[in-house]
Order: C-alpha cells, then sequence, then structure tokens
C-alpha cells in the first residue's frame, strides 16, 4: 500500500514538472552604439570665431549719406558726401562769431575744407574770381579772392568785442566738425562755412558765417564798394554786409518791361543811420520817421534826389537794387540804384554812394508834455481785449492784432523744417517786422510767448536776430496762429500762440 501511495506521488510530481515552461538560455546585453549625427557638407563655424575685420572700416550713416555740397566751377560741376569732403586735406581752427547786435559767440575748434583747396580742384583762383556760398534756404554771400587767399577779414577781440588792429592768420573753410564731433544737423546743417585761426584769440562778423551751406560757386568777382550812410551818426555799408542785409530782408520791384530789380528796402537803410543806435537789434525809428525827414540819395557822380521819410516809413516798394534779374547792375548803375513804385524816371538814381538823413535838430528844452499830437500807427491796430494776438512788455506801444490787420502787413511764405515734423511750407509775418511797428525798449533780452491753453516758452531775442525767417504764422483755421522757428528747439513751435511778452 505504502508502495503505491509513493508510487503515485511520483507520478504526479513527473507531470507536473512536464507542464513548466523551459527556462530562457542566458545571453549577453546587446550593446547599444550611440546615435552620430550625418556630418553637413559645410561644417558650421562655431560663434566664438571672431570675423576677420575687412581692410575697410565699417561706413556709418554719416559717411554713406547722399551728396550735401555741390561745387561749381566755370567748366563743371563736382558732388560731395562727408566722405568724400573727410578724404580732401583737412584744415582746422578755431572760430567765433559777433553777431549784428554785438553778441560773442565765443571760438570752438571747426574742422572742414578750406575754400582755397575747393577752388584748386577746379584749377583754382585768379585775382579776377571769387566764390559766392549758398545755403539751402536760399541765402548767398560772395568772398573775394583777396579774403580766400589772404584771410582779409575785420577781427575782434573775443572778450570785449573791440576791433583788433592787427590778428592772426584768417582763412575760411567748409566746416564738417566741430570740437571733433559732426555739426548739429537740426542747427547747423551738414555743413557750415567759418572764419578760423590757429588760436582762440579772435571772432569775426557773424555774416560770413553760414550755415546750411549746399553750394559753393566759383565765378567772377565784382569789385568792392562801400555806401556811406549819414544822420544822426555816420557809418558804412560794405558790399559784403550789403549783399547780407539782401539775402536776409530782401526786396524787388518789377519794372514796366518786366526787369526784377532785387535789394533792400529804403527805410531799413535809414535805420543805420536816423538815430544814434547802430544797426544792432531793432535800430529803425519809426517815430522820427513818422515826424518826417528829407532822405538824400546821392550818386557818386553828384546827382541826387529827395525823398520824404513818412513816404518811404516801411515801404517795401521803393528800394535800393544791387540786382537786376539776379545779375549785376551794368557800370552806369553800378553798385546801387533807387527804384520802386511811384518814382518818376528821374528820381531812380544809379551809381548810389551815399545816402543822407536830414534829420530834424532836437530842441533839448524840449519835453515830452510839449507833444500836442499822439503818433499814428502805421498798421491798424485794436484794442488789446478784442485782439487775436498782441505784442506786450518792454515796447514803446503794446499793440493788439487780428488776422486782418497782420495781413495788412508784409506776408511771406516760406519753405522751413521743424525739429520733429520735418520740411513744410509756412506762410505769416516776420517777428522782425511786428518788433520794428511796437518798437522794442532799450534792455529788453527775451520774448515770452505764451498759447491759448496756457503753455509757455521764452527765447533770447538775440536767436531771433539771428534767423529773419522766425515768423507769427497763419494757420487754417482763420485767427489762430503758430510760431515758425527755424533753427530753434521744437519748444519755441508753439501753436495757438496768443501774446509775445518782451522782457
Amino acid at each position: 500500500m505504502r508502495k503505491k501511495i509513493l508510487l503515485s506521488i511520483f507520478v504526479l510530481l513527473f507531470a507536473l514538472s512536464a507542464c513548466q515552461p523551459a527556462a530562457a538560455p542566458e545571453v549577453e546585453a546587446p550593446v547599444v552604439e550611440p546615435v552620430v549625427a550625418e556630418p553637413t557638407a559645410v561644417p558650421v563655424e562655431p560663434t566664438a570665431v571672431p570675423v576677420e575685420p575687412t581692410s575697410a572700416p565699417i561706413p556709418t550713416e554719416e559717411d554713406s549719406q547722399d551728396p550735401v555740397l555741390e561745387l561749381i566751377g566755370p567748366e563743371e560741376t563736382m558732388t560731395f558726401t562727408i566722405a568724400d569732403l573727410k578724404a580732401l586735406p583737412v584744415t582746422e581752427g578755431m572760430a567765433g562769431i559777433k553777431s549784428s547786435t554785438g553778441k560773442i559767440t565765443l571760438p570752438n575748434t571747426f574742422t572742414g575744407v578750406a575754400l582755397q583747396d575747393l577752388a584748386d580742384l577746379m584749377g583754382g583762383l585768379s585775382d579776377t574770381m571769387g566764390i559766392n556760398i549758398v545755403a539751402e534756404d536760399g541765402y548767398s554771400l560772395s568772398y573775394s579772392f583777396d579774403q580766400i587767399m589772404n584771410g582779409t577779414y575785420i577781427a575782434y577781440n573775443p572778450v570785449s568785442g573791440d576791433e583788433l588792429k592787427s590778428h592772426d592768420p584768417l582763412t575760411a573753410i567748409i566746416a564738417y566738425e566741430v570740437n571733433g564731433e559732426p555739426l548739429n544737423v537740426d542747427m547747423d546743417g551738414n555743413l557750415r562755412l567759418v572764419i578760423i585761426s590757429d588760436e582762440p584769440n579772435q571772432v569775426t562778423d557773424g555774416h560770413w558765417s553760414i550755415k546750411w551751406v549746399n553750394k559753393v560757386e566759383i565765378r567772377p568777382m565784382i569789385m568792392d564798394w562801400v555806401l556811406t550812410m549819414k544822420g544822426a551818426i555816420d557809418t558804412e555799408i560794405d558790399r559784403a554786409s550789403y549783399e547780407s542785409c539782401v539775402s536776409c530782408h530782401p526786396a524787388t520791384w518789377t519794372d514796366e518791361v518786366g526787369q526784377e530789380w532785387k535789394g533792400v528796402s529804403l527805410w531799413r537803410l535809414m535805420g543805420y543811420a536816423d538815430d544814434a543806435v547802430k544797426h544792432e537789434g531793432w535800430s529803425y525809428d519809426v517815430k522820427l520817421a513818422k515826424a518826417g525827414y528829407d532822405v538824400k540819395i546821392i550818386a557818386a557822380d553828384g546827382f541826387e534826389t529827395t525823398v520824404y521819410s513818412d513816404d518811404a516809413d516801411r515801404n517795401h516798394d521803393w528800394v535800393v537794387a544791387m540786382l537786376v534779374d539776379n545779375a549785376m547792375l551794368e557800370e552806369k548803375n553800378f553798385p546801387l540804384k533807387f527804384v520802386g513804385i511811384g518814382l518818376e524816371k528821374k528820381q531812380m538814381v544809379g551809381g548810389i554812394a551815399t545816402i543822407e538823413l536830414v534829420l530834424p535838430k532836437i530842441d533839448p528844452s524840449a519835453s515830452v508834455d510839449d507833444e500836442t499830437e499822439p503818433e499814428a500807427p502805421a498798421t491798424p491796430s485794436v484794442d488789446l481785449s478784442d485782439a487775436q494776438f498782441a505784442v506786450i512788455g518792454m515796447v514803446e506801444t503794446e499793440t493788439g492784432f487780428t488776422e486782418e490787420t497782420l495781413r495788412a502787413m508784409e506776408v511771406v511764405s516760406i519753405n522751413a523744417e521743424h525739429p520733429k515734423s520735418g520740411t513744410a511750407d509756412y506762410e505769416g509775418v516776420r517777428l522782425s517786422e511786428l518788433f520794428e511797428l511796437v518798437g522794442i525798449k532799450d534792455g529788453a533780452t527775451t520774448l515770452v510767448i505764451t498759447a491759448d491753453d496756457g503753455f509757455s516758452a521764452e527765447v533770447s531775442i538775440a536767436e531771433i536776430l539771428a534767423n529773419p525767417d522766425c515768423l507769427l504764422g497763419f494757420t487754417e483755421t482763420p485767427g489762430k496762429f503758430k510760431m515758425v522757428m527755424p533753427g530753434l528747439a521744437s519748444n519755441t513751435w508753439v501753436k495757438g500762440v496768443v501774446s509775445i511778452e518782451v522782457k
């Protein structure tokens, strides 16, 4: 029995073992090879490797700009970029200016190209040639052979402003840098003409320093001349000063055959000699002109004519012309001829040498209280309470204006660049005309410009004097005005202006 049981157990165990799966054979774990990217045809350079420098410097925006200067010679014309000018012989020195108001701008270091070197590119200058400098706004001034080659300019002490009896050599250059930096394009343009010396011990007249230069013309040169002014003071106006005045305050008249005569209004010249104030600031004496005196216009051969000051007072149609159809006057009329509306032929004196104001003698015992009749303004004004715009403060007569009364004055159109919004056309009345009308008092230095929303800005009178294109501008809204201030900061271009206070 026991044997049967043991046998049964054995048979059962054998059967169970036959049902178990066979053990898997032991094998080596497979080796996983790392995935290697296929190489590209051109290996990528590591970013740490520096780029090899080229032989030429990378151009800056300044060096790659469009042409900024046109050089016009007798037979050919050349144009230059800033980079082109820098490739020419470099001339560097110290330059400052004395303005027509006597304000001194101390010398700075300017770098550029001498006018003589530019002339050499066109074969040089003969003693019958000169150079005319033209700015972007059309202002132009001529430089004589002697000035370019020998530096014959008047120089002044930069501290006292007194004329120097002798001075270091002076050179006219077209500057593209000041104190080692490019010029301020908003204030000076890309290029500016300056008169330099080696040391900062002189300044020259401001009219020689021209901003926004874009053209240099080499052309036959006229002979220099002077116009003598006689009156409360005697003074002389040389050719360059007269030419500068024509550029700043041009007056024109077209004759019966269509010729356009261009020069300066007679009344502006009267301001040089009508009182003890030279042509500095608002020198024209309105009240004296309205009171009346004779103005003699005398030719070099002694021929003369006489007109009345009240008729000449701010009469833009009486012109002392130096050009006819943009050419210098012929020999019989050179250098100046008096022309204009309402003048008889015999009154149109040519070859003018002298303008004399026959002023009334002042009685020292007379007083203001002796005046019995007030002076009437030449331009209609309105009560300040009804005015759309007013000039107040340190003026002879605080005056209100409407658009109608302003448009009764000389309205001009100019193209000017706003510091932020770019170039546009503007129409308005010159600030210089307004201030000559109301009369700026001695000691005034500042203008406070106020808008209808209460905003105000200050600007110096000297800055206004330096730019004759500063306007009280008209707008598309009748009775609304804006300041047009070329060359000045954007905050002075006040919109909705209602008053200017002189302080």
